[in-house]
């Protein structure tokens, strides 16, 4: 599980992958600090504690993203990723940052790395050391970038939470977990390290020593199905999260059973929009598309649902308006009792309990 002083810390939470780079812009684009703005405040509405967004972190191969091309990187993609993460600190929200994605969508992802290096099958990725060499540079300028609103790198700000290697990896080696984990660990000693596939429990996130949380996808939501991967995951002394769940298809009894459930320290809804910039909401109507309060019956009976489980699973703790966002720490890393006025967030496992 996860502590944050020594108390435990378990959330719920939504997705908002769009937070630095956007494809509801007619086009591909940075979002404005208004919408993200609103969205962070519509997720905190809803009582979410912890954010996801692909975009915060995986941004290759267009005009607008932090890699336009090979060996070429962009200062100015940063600048909505820093007033997120700056806004984020403000409402009390912690983040999940993916690096690199399965799917070769507008944000591009591993896909893109294999194409510019004219790897023949994609999953060389994995495999092959200029693609590792070009992974690790990539995190290195994206975890080292210093925001202008906070002073810190990314790698040192207690708001991001986690760095997933990367969204919904479904061909992860080991050797790759480990060599990518240990990269990041060393890189971001006091952060957290998350990897997840698809469907089910990928065992090289099961069984890598440098994972700290491992991230399962739901669609529909399942809370058999949940329950199951809980008890494989937290038997191996990892941390459960479902990362990605359809909004859709959780009800107030699911909501009931998650929270009493010691062992799901995490559950994020697939996903929220906040409102557009000219009127009404942005639109992204693929069935799992959520805003507060909710547009029909059916959506505000989603909203509600996703809300009581971020509230129960949460302890129905008053979350602060303007918190300080202490810094998560690796079980077995480095101390960091001194540091952040003695603050910490906490993986305990049963190989390694702290008081």
């Amino acid at each position: 599980m996860l502590t944050l002083q020594r108390e435990p810390f378990r959330f719920a939470g939504t997705n908002l992958y769009w937070l630095g780079l956007d494809e509801n812009v007619r086009g591909t684009d940075h979002p404005t600090y208004f919408r993200i703005d609103d969205a962070l405040k519509a997720a905190r509405i809803m009582n979410a504690s912890v954010v996801r967004s692909h975009t915060l972190g995986t941004s290759l191969g267009c005009a607008p993203c932090i890699q336009p091309g090979p060996g070429e990187f962009n200062n100015d993609a940063f600048a909505p990723i820093d007033y997120t993460i700056a806004r984020a600190r403000a409402y009390g929200l912690r983040l999940i940052v993916p690096l690199t994605d399965q799917w070769g969508y507008y944000h591009g992802g591993y896909p893109t790395t294999a194409k510019w290096l004219g790897l023949k099958d994609p999953e060389d990725f994995y495999t092959d050391p200029r693609a590792k060499a070009a992974y690790k540079e990539y995190s290195r300028q994206v975890l080292n970038h210093r925001n202008p609103y906070t002073g810190l790198r990314y790698k040192d700000d207690p708001t991001v939470m986690s760095w997933e290697l990367g969204n919904e990896l479904n061909g992860m080696t080991r050797d790759w977990v480990d060599e990518m984990g240990a990269y990041l660990g060393k890189l971001a000693p006091r952060q957290l390290i998350s990897v997840g596939r698809q469907q089910g429990v990928d065992t090289a996130a099961l069984t890598s020593p440098e994972v700290d949380i491992v991230d399962v996808h739901y669609y529909p939501s399942s809370v058999l199905t949940m329950a199951a991967a809980t008890a494989r995951v937290t038997g191996r002394g990892k941390v459960y999260l479902a990362g990605e769940h359809g909004s859709d298809s959780l009800t107030a009894a699911d909501a009931l059973a998650l929270a009493d459930d010691p062992n799901v320290t995490g559950v994020l809804s697939w996903y929220l929009f906040g409102h557009a910039d000219d009127h009404g909401y942005v639109r992204h109507d693929d069935g799992f598309t959520l805003h507060y309060p909710g547009d029909t019956a059916a959506m505000r009976t989603d909203v509600l649902a996703n809300a009581a489980l971020a509230k129960m699973i949460g302890g129905q703790r008053r979350l602060p308006a303007l918190p300080v966002t202490p810094p998560l720490k690796r079980t077995g890393r480095h101390d960091l009792d001194r540091l952040h006025h003695g603050h910490r967030l906490t993986r305990l496992t049963c190989r390694a309990q702290q008081p």
